[in-house]
């Protein structure tokens, strides 16, 4: 039985930050030799995020799970010389440049897809390889507020960051999915291809089946009206949130109805209907409120499922690794560093039966991998020693 279903495949990756390292990690999830390239003088600017933990924090250590470092100072030839090297044998080539960067350091498909024409190169950018903001920097907050996505997550009288790097991580899974699919048809093919993915145009499809309703006449969705009738944010007594989340059908608001103690509404003409029910949400939510005030969550969570009402608490993170569901999937796991020790990670989320995604290798430190990588490319120790000394790793 092969160790994972990416076995034998070979990743560059000289990506940093978020987009690019999530989608390497789910990569080497899967089995895929990741190798990321990173400058000798701190690296992955990630590294630095959390200067309590000298290069090798949480955050990091997540994205970067499942690789081996190697580093390189790509403002040197005999660097970028090496990276071809690299590139000549591998599957994926993984980067997030903005376009003029990439073409000033040599690396442009054009030219790569002849050293390798199987290779499969994927970029991560801010706004995808032409238009007018082409060359710009991008990052995941700027694509959720050009998308659209920003203004139905915060309010936009009072902006506030969401509090998660939703593009980030949804371009990482987008760049991912494309190298797998690139993968699948260089099988039939046998040529490698150019895989474009942006922070821009995930961002906006990432929420495509929220403006579906806008692209085809309709009313743009807004956190004002998305959706009424169906889904209510709720306090306990003690202030304490959590969601209630209905089908369309009468025989879930009845249900929500017997769960709160409000029977004596279930034949109330004026939320007769799911469109009664849209209509009026404002004052259901005025109801539901006012009761659900009145006792702690427990007790009102309990009667919710007694009725089969979906619903959930709104857990603060340090309250959503206690819940039972979460602890039977095993979440979180550990993975341990022969020199840093463990770490708790939630790794990847899929599930397969053949071929699971592991944790094969804790994040590297910066370019410990360097001396095996580059002796596999034929480089002994004095030579490694004397690209070292001229600052090339």
């Amino acid at each position: 039985m092969i160790s994972g279903a990416l076995e034998g495949t070979i990743c560059i990756d000289i990506s940093g930050h978020v987009a690019g390292p999530y989608a390497g990690s789910l990569l080497g999830d899967l089995g895929c030799e990741v190798i990321k390239v990173e400058l000798p003088n701190g690296g992955d600017t990630h590294r630095g995020r959390n200067p309590k933990y000298e290069g090798y924090g949480p955050s990091f250590r997540a994205l970067n799970r499942n690789k081996k470092s190697v580093t390189l100072n790509l403002r040197e030839k005999k660097a970028r010389g090496i990276l071809l090297k690299l590139l000549e044998s591998a599957d994926i080539f993984l980067e997030n440049f903005r376009p003029p960067t990439r073409t000033s350091l040599g690396l442009d498909y054009d030219e790569l897809s002849k050293l390798n024409p199987k290779l499969i190169h994927c970029s991560i950018s801010g706004y995808g390889q032409s238009g007018p903001y082409r060359d710009r920097p991008g990052f995941d907050t700027i694509g959720q507020a050009l998308s659209g996505m920003m203004s139905l997550v915060t309010d936009l009288d009072d902006p506030k960051v969401a509090g998660v790097s939703f593009v980030d991580h949804a371009a990482g899974i987008f760049a991912a999915h494309g190298i797998m699919a690139a993968l699948l048809a260089r099988a039939k093919t046998g040529r490698g291809q150019f895989v474009d993915v942006s922070l821009l145009q995930v961002a906006i499809a990432f929420i495509e089946s929220h403006v579906a309703d806008y692209l085809n006449g309709g009313e743009a969705v807004s956190r004002d009206n998305f959706p009424k009738g169906r889904i209510y944010s709720l306090l306990d007594c003690d202030k304490k949130p959590f969601m209630v989340h209905l089908s369309g059908h009468n025989e879930a608001w009845e249900g929500l109805l017997r769960a709160a103690e409000l029977d004596a509404l279930i034949c109330d003409p004026r939320f007769a209907t799911r469109k009664h029910r849209t209509d009026r949400h404002d004052e259901i939510v005025t109801i539901l409120r006012g009761q659900f005030c009145m006792k702690p969550r427990a007790y009102w969570l309990s009667r919710l499922d007694a009725n089969s009402i979906p619903n959930a608490p709104i857990n603060a993170i340090g309250e959503v690794f206690d819940d039972r569901q979460i602890k039977h999937m095993g979440i979180p796991k550990q993975i341990a560093h022969p020199k840093m020790g463990a770490s708790n990670l939630v790794g990847s989320p899929i599930n397969m039966s053949d071929t699971p995604p592991r944790f094969f290798r804790a994040a590297p430190l910066l370019g410990e991998h360097t001396d095996e990588v580059l002796a596999k490319l034929g480089y002994d120790g004095n030579a490694v020693k004397e690209l070292r000394a001229n600052g090339v790793v």
